[in-house]
């Protein structure tokens, strides 16, 4: 397996035994740092083979990685790197250049990787930590406020990694397009299992998926829905995505409408439901099928409706000060502040997160519901629903949409329009009352929109009955 590619980029691979022998480099370049077991070193970077190989060289020394999103504003930044008391920075020169003055020293990930052709890249078999050794802390990506910092270890990824494979099978020999970013914990999943099974990783940029997909042949790839919906767009990128043996979609609600144009194109296409604190996935099934608990994770419903989960991929707490807190029920359950259901077969389905939903005129109404009655309408590609303040009702919903531009050609719909299909499948306290245009100037961070932001887009004017 050693002589096997392990990290494909462009046109240039380099081979397990190779990768081996940079993270021992890595590892040794960090020792001298002064990097000891159980130190934190935040990451920020975007993916790259360096980064990669950082995450294996710290994990080497026993030290722990923080992946921190480039898209943070500096604030964020420091106050995640004075709260996970970080003793080191590695980052890129482009990146840096827009964070002046941060708490922590900061060195450049092409000054720990050394690619020394010099080596002998003879096998060893690849290092494993050990099982309880903390090697991750992930920021959630909560809905409101700070994020969270979420501890993993070893064995929370390792089983994760192990019990994906029941549903979604990776072989040696196989090829995971990496399309999700290194401080998501869906990225770090990816690698993990790549490299348990012997696969390579892919490394692309997001504005040449097809290109990609087409030279480099990946056989695994995981999407989220707009991702999905742009390759589907051309003849080209629904030839490269019929050419995967399995596509992982997941990240937030999938549009039923998109579900059936991939089963249309007879593609092989996976839905997942997971989250930070389970190490990724906590059940996944084919889509029009049956969304199940994977392997090692365990989920139930609580009376409330709510989402209950734990089992060996259950992450080791919450970064407090002077402590790691993982918050459960008495009986030992993790509180994961989505709402679904489970029938008599032990199937999921995801109704919304507890804390979107919101009361108007005395009934409850959860966004995550007419999102998906407005995803299913013909050139809708994005659809957020917020509370808006009410004097009769306290609150009312509205929407902000975004159309698909097809053929270059902005599209729009009259108002009544949107509102007799919503008729179709909604009562009436759940249709909006307005409908605005998606915000131009709106940041989305990471793989979820931020409700917050999109919050404040709300207009005090009244709506003029088109959504362009």
């Amino acid at each position: 397996m050693n002589n096997n590619p392990a990290i494909i980029w462009g046109a240039r691979r380099i081979s397990f035994g190779q990768m081996e022998q940079y993270a021992s480099g890595a590892a040794s370049q960090l020792k001298g740092l002064g990097i000891k077991p159980g130190d934190r070193v935040a990451i920020c970077a975007p993916s790259c083979v360096e980064y990669i190989i950082v995450l294996f060289g710290l994990w080497r020394t026993g030290a722990v990685a923080c992946p921190i999103s480039p898209r943070w504003p500096l604030r964020a930044v420091s106050d995640f790197l004075s709260r996970v008391n970080a003793a080191l920075l590695l980052t890129t020169v482009a990146i840096k250049s827009h964070w002046p003055g941060l708490p922590t020293r900061s060195l450049y990930l092409n000054e720990i990787v050394c690619f020394d052709a010099r080596r002998d890249f003879s096998a060893r078999g690849f290092f494993h930590p050990d099982i309880n050794q903390e090697v991750t802390v992930i920021a959630t990506s909560g809905s409101s406020g700070l994020p969270k910092a979420a501890v993993h270890t070893w064995g929370n990824h390792y089983y994760s990694a192990l019990g994906a494979q029941e549903m979604v099978p990776l072989d040696s020999g196989d090829r995971w397009f990496l399309l999700l970013p290194l401080y998501h914990v869906a990225g770090i999943a990816i690698v993990m299992r790549a490299f348990l099974a012997g696969a390579a990783i892919i490394i692309g940029m997001e504005n040449d998926l097809e290109e990609t997909m087409i030279k480099r042949r990946p056989t695994h790839v995981s999407l989220v829905a707009t991702q999905m919906r742009r390759l589907l767009q051309t003849p080209a990128g629904t030839a490269a995505l019929q050419s995967l043996k399995y596509i992982l979609l997941g990240g937030s609600a999938v549009p039923a409408t998109l579900i059936e144009q991939s089963l249309t194109h007879g593609l092989n296409v996976y839905l997942s439901y997971g989250l930070t604190e389970m190490s990724s996935q906590v059940a996944t099934g084919k889509a029009g099928g049956r969304v199940k608990a994977l392997p090692d994770r365990q989920l139930k419903i609580s009376d409330e409706g709510e989402i209950l989960v734990k089992g060996k991929t259950l992450f080791k707490g919450y970064i407090q000060p002077g402590r790691i807190h993982l918050p459960l029920t008495d009986d030992g359950w993790f509180q994961t502040g989505d709402l679904g259901r489970l029938d008599d077969q032990g199937c999921l389905s995801v109704l919304g997160r507890r804390d979107n939903m919101f009361i108007s005129g005395g009934e409850n109404i959860q966004p995550e519901e007419i999102e998906r009655v407005l995803l299913s309408l013909e050139g809708v590609v994005e659809a957020v629903v917020v509370p808006k303040q009410d004097a009769e009702f306290g609150h009312r919903p509205v929407a902000f949409i975004k159309f698909d531009a097809g053929n270059g050609r902005d599209r729009s719909l009259p108002k009544d329009q949107i509102i007799k299909y919503c008729e179709q499948s909604l009562p009436r306290f759940k249709i909006p009352v307005d409908f605005y245009p998606w915000p131009d100037d709106l940041i989305e961070k990471g793989l979820k929109i931020s409700r917050k932001e999109i919050r404040g887009h709300v207009p005090n004017s009244e709506n003029k009955g088109t959504c362009t």
